[in-house]
Formats: C-alpha cells, structure tokens, sequence
C-alpha cells in the first residue's frame, strides 16, 4: 500500500464575512472604517482613492489593495469617473497573509482575473445575488446554495491569493504576466468590439473583418466568454450605459444616442431586460448619489 502524502497548506482560508459589487457615481465617499478581519478591494471599472491613516492611493481599473485587520481605511471616488468594486472580506490562516502586510496593491494579470471572475460566479451561486449597497449590512447566507458553490469560492480565491504571490515573488516571473490561461482565440474579437462600443457592429461586420463563417465565429466566442458575439456586445453597451449614467454628465436620449441605439425606447427596454431597472431607476438606486 502506498503511503498518504500529506498535502502543505499554504494558505487557509477560514471563511468570509461580506462580499459585495458596488457600483459608485463619481461623488461616493465614506468616512474611515475598521473591521477585525481581511478585505480585498478590485476595481473592476474606473478609478478610486483609497484612503487610510498615513497615505492615499489613486487605483485604476484591473487593480486590487488588501487592508489588514483593524487597518482604518476608505474607497472613495476620484470626482472624475464613477467606479464598479468588487470587495471581498474574509479571514485567513495569519501565516499565509503574512505576504500581504508588506504588499498591499497589486495589478492583475488575465489569469488572475479569471481566477476572480469564477469566484464571482460560484458566489453568485452560493448567494443567490451578490450585495450591491453600501449600506445592505445583512449577513452572508449560503443556505441556498448550489452544491459546491462556497467550497469552490474558498477554492477559487485561495488559489488567486497565492498565485498573486507566485507572481510577485518568483524571479521568472517577476516584471512579466503569466501566461494566459488557454488560447483564447476570441480576444480579438472581444477587444473590437470593446473598442466599437458606441458604434452599430453587426455578426456580419464581425464575419467580414475576422475571415469567418457566422456559425464559426460565434462557436469561437461562446466557448471562451459563455455568450453569444451579439448578447456580449449587447452587454458591453449596457455596462458602458450605467457608467455614463453614474457620471451623471448626460441624459437618458443622450446616452442612447451616444451608444449608437435606434431610439430611447429600445434603449429604455434593453436596460431594463439586462439590469431590471429602467434608466432613471437605476440613477435613483445608487449609492452616493445626490
């Protein structure tokens, strides 16, 4: 019989207490706070300051800061861009976050971000929903969840914690992102359409400039990203919607207009479908805003 292997926990991730996906107008702000546990702030979209007793921190997109416990700090907004965080509160074997007393601002690789994104969706799945007001102090409740969902969460963010150390440690990759993970033969097609999101793109535009068949291109991009070329460019436009609404500098015709829909009642409808909220609504449900 061949013996049992134990294996080297490195990092232990002993729970969570609040996970949340703000989404900020330009003029959030909130007073210093402390808890007696971990958080991990990632900017998914625009810019922050984050704030604490002896420095502040301007972080942009793609970029995360952990605050240890008892550390008094805030996320606020930057008064130029509204913002979407994804805050993630937890405790941890002490041993293994040692690296993180000393780094406190990382920027994300793809892999990385990938690692978070699954976390996202297993929280989904444990949560039911993810909290998006600052103000919702509800405790995190996993009783109606999908077999696995939190085990994969604890999983998931275990193995992005240390893999963020790899990469900010090892001499082969320092100064270099990893690798990404797979071929993702959609890139391209993602990054075009994420650089045409105030214009009118069709799956035959799509076809005609990437060399494919329709049934091709779209096989290709569901297999990486789960949705079809048209539902993902549909989405961008309703992302890019809420943000210019958290600005606050345009009108609703405005913003339908700048995005490049029919009118502002296809508009209006295609926000509510994807958010559940109409345009003004959603301004209204804001956190932070006046």
């Amino acid at each position: 019989m061949q013996p049992l292997v134990n294996v080297n926990d490195v990092l232990e991730i002993k729970g969570f207490h609040n996970i949340y996906y703000f989404e900020f107008n330009k003029h959030h702000t909130h007073p210093l706070e402390k808890h007696s546990f971990w958080e991990m702030v990632y900017v998914d979209m625009g810019e922050i300051i984050a704030v604490s007793k002896d420095e502040s921190l301007n972080l942009e997109g793609g970029q995360v800061i952990f605050r240890e416990p008892d550390e008094e700090h805030a996320h606020i907004s930057d008064l130029k861009s509204s913002n979407n965080l994804l805050v993630i509160s937890f405790s941890a074997d002490e041993k293994g976050m040692e690296f993180f007393k000393k780094n406190k601002v990382f920027t994300l690789d793809k892999t990385l971000k990938t690692l978070l994104s699954l976390f996202v969706k297993e929280a989904q799945l444990a949560m039911g929903k993810i909290p998006y007001s600052y103000y919702d102090l509800s405790p995190l409740d996993f009783s109606g969840e999908t077999f696995g969902a939190s085990q994969l969460m604890k999983n998931h963010f275990a193995e992005f914690l240390i893999k963020l150390i790899r990469n900010n440690t090892s001499s082969e990759n320092k100064g270099k992102q990893l690798r990404d993970v797979g071929d993702n033969k959609a890139q391209p097609i993602e990054e075009y359409l994420k650089e045409h999101i105030y214009d009118d793109v069709s799956l035959g535009d799509l076809c005609e400039l990437f060399y494919l068949r329709k049934s091709q291109l779209s096989a290709v991009f569901k297999e990486f990203t789960g949705k079809s070329p048209m539902k993902y460019f549909a989405n961008l436009k309703i992302e890019e919607a809420k943000k210019l609404l958290r600005d606050d500098e345009l009108s609703v015709s405005e913003i339908s207009y700048k995005l490049n829909f029919s009118d502002i009642y296809s508009f209006s409808r295609a926000f509510k479908t994807t958010t559940g909220f109409s345009p003004s609504e959603y301004k209204k449900s804001i956190s932070g805003c006046k």
